[in-house]
């Protein structure tokens, strides 16, 4: 009894010491680790006297030892595997951890059920008169307009989402479908990625989304960014380039990004495992019009119109990104301070009136703020899309 009261007391001892000495020991697996999702940069000014007395060093003190002591990665790491393998619990406010490890951002779930409001029809007779004048100023300056949508993983994975939300579900149209009606019922050049995959969902082997990341899988992008490309010849003076696409299974399930960005941002230690990942490759079977192209849409465009971009089917002068742009195909890459920071853009025209296609891009979740206030802000400045 004593031998095992010594063992038990010898544990403890050891463990204490661990503790003691694991900002010394974590500086070596912090080495090797980086985290994922939003991180906090802290620094410490240089003090004053002043500083000093109001307590403002010692706070930012205070904050950068949080933020820098030796072994912080790896407790991170250690307490999210915790929380998501021991308790299913999301270690990232912004990410639900739903039926079956699938994961999700909020918004998607909310604006699937309804449980957001959905914008009323003075919303959508606003944004459709929008949307033809600026169609109307394109077709005054020899351009094409087109309007893409991207699908929500809301939707493709709805068996998965918990009850808890189900019973907050409210019934009727959501602003996707809504939109999809005014859209059927005007002249907009407009195609669908939702209805598209719904229809030849049996075609691919690979899931439209997985349980990992809230985009859409490369597969099913690409294949969405070859049908919008027949739509364009098909409405269009353009007869743009061939392409097939091919289809694999990732070498040792590596996921393609971001095929992971949800699971990424939970900071865990085991990589994910749910899920086989598929990768796609576009080839250019024959060469046709090249039409230079203007893009203004979100992370959507990524995984689907950016294979047409990077295969040279499209000239592309501008792909506007979120917050960040890329022009002249990717030679030039600009941050701006926010989505809708446009006036920082202040050469946006040279690019505009150069581009034969201007494409709207806008995923089913988000189509209550379509654009990022690029729509308001081309119909304030039309001289931007007049042809130099």
């Amino acid at each position: 009894m004593k031998k095992k009261n010594s063992n038990r007391s010898s544990l403890f001892v050891y463990c204490f010491i661990l503790i003691l000495l694991f900002p010394f020991i974590g500086v070596f697996p912090d080495h090797f680790i980086s985290l994922g999702g939003v991180t906090q940069d802290t620094s410490v000014e240089s003090p004053t006297m002043e500083s000093v007395l109001e307590g403002t060093t010692q706070s930012e003190v205070n904050n950068y030892i949080e933020n820098h002591f030796w072994g912080r990665k790896t407790l991170i790491k250690l307490r999210s595997q915790l929380l998501y393998s021991l308790f299913n619990e999301s270690p990232n406010s912004n990410v639900l951890i739903e039926k079956d490890k699938y994961l999700f951002e909020p918004e998607y779930i909310y604006r699937e059920l309804n449980i957001y409001p959905v914008s009323d029809e003075a919303y959508y007779d606003e944004l459709m008169e929008k949307l033809n004048r600026i169609d109307k100023l394109c077709l005054e300056n020899n351009k094409e307009m087109y309007i893409f949508i991207t699908p929500s993983k809301a939707y493709f994975c709805k068996d998965k989402i918990s009850s808890e939300y189900h019973l907050m579900e409210n019934g009727g149209e959501n602003d996707y479908s809504r939109f999809v009606r005014y859209l059927s019922n005007s002249n907009l050049k407009y195609f669908d990625s939702h209805k598209y995959i719904d229809e030849h969902i049996d075609e691919i082997d690979a899931p439209v989304f997985y349980s990992t990341g809230i985009h859409w899988s490369q597969p099913w992008g690409n294949r969405c960014a070859i049908e919008f490309k027949k739509y364009i010849e098909e409405n269009s003076k353009w007869d743009l380039s061939e392409a097939t696409q091919q289809i694999e299974k990732c070498k040792k399930n590596k996921p393609v990004a971001p095929d992971t960005d949800l699971y990424d941002s939970l900071n865990l230690i085991v990589p994910a495992m749910n899920d086989t990942f598929f990768k796609s490759n576009l080839t250019v079977t024959e060469e046709k019009d090249v039409p230079s192209v203007f893009l203004r849409g979100g992370s959507f465009m990524g995984q689907s119109l950016s294979a047409l971009e990077n295969n040279g089917i499209f000239n592309t002068v501008a792909h506007y990104e979120n917050n960040y742009i890329y022009l002249n195909n990717g030679a030039e890459a600009r941050t701006f301070s926010a989505f809708d920071a446009y006036d920082e853009f202040d050469d946006m025209g040279e690019y505009l009136s150069k581009s034969d296609i201007l494409i709207l891009e806008v995923n089913e979740a988000h189509v209550s703020r379509m654009s990022f206030g690029f729509i308001d802000y081309l119909l304030e400045n039309p001289q931007l899309l007049t042809n130099k």
